[in-house]
């Protein structure tokens, strides 16, 4: 039987200095798109960006596109798919075309490489969350 883990969390360390910055309208107007974008506050901001020298923030645009990636590649291996199930029934008559053979190879090379550039965000995604 597992035990529960829940409870107290563990101590933070306490941020207790503070740090002021003046800047021009412009800058806080930026200040404030990215802080609307990413959906990160100000202070967190400022460490990740200057302090941490993250240049990467998952933002909600990082997100859609990440699904729309995922959607391409599901849509890519479903004609991946369709065309493997036709081959194999012609290949049971004997009859395979090579444009047949020609057009998977093309899906297929199409795949790996979205799913090349994927792995490579979620890699990149990944090393931020961790840090």
């Amino acid at each position: 039987m597992s035990r529960n883990k829940g409870g107290r969390h563990k101590k933070e360390i306490k941020k207790s200095r503070r740090a002021e910055l003046r800047l021009t309208e412009a800058e806080f107007e930026k200040l404030i798109q990215l802080e609307e974008e990413t959906g990160v506050n100000r202070s967190s901001l400022f460490i990740k960006r200057v302090l941490e020298n993250q240049d990467f923030i998952i933002t909600k645009e990082v997100i859609i596109q990440l699904a729309k990636v995922g959607a391409e590649i599901g849509r890519v291996g479903n004609n991946i798919n369709q065309l493997a199930k036709h081959a194999n029934t012609i290949i049971k008559n004997h009859q395979l075309p090579p444009e047949i053979i020609s057009q998977y190879n093309d899906l297929l090379g199409l795949h790996l490489l979205q799913e090349r550039e994927l792995y490579k965000v979620l890699r990149q995604m990944y090393r931020v969350m961790k840090s």
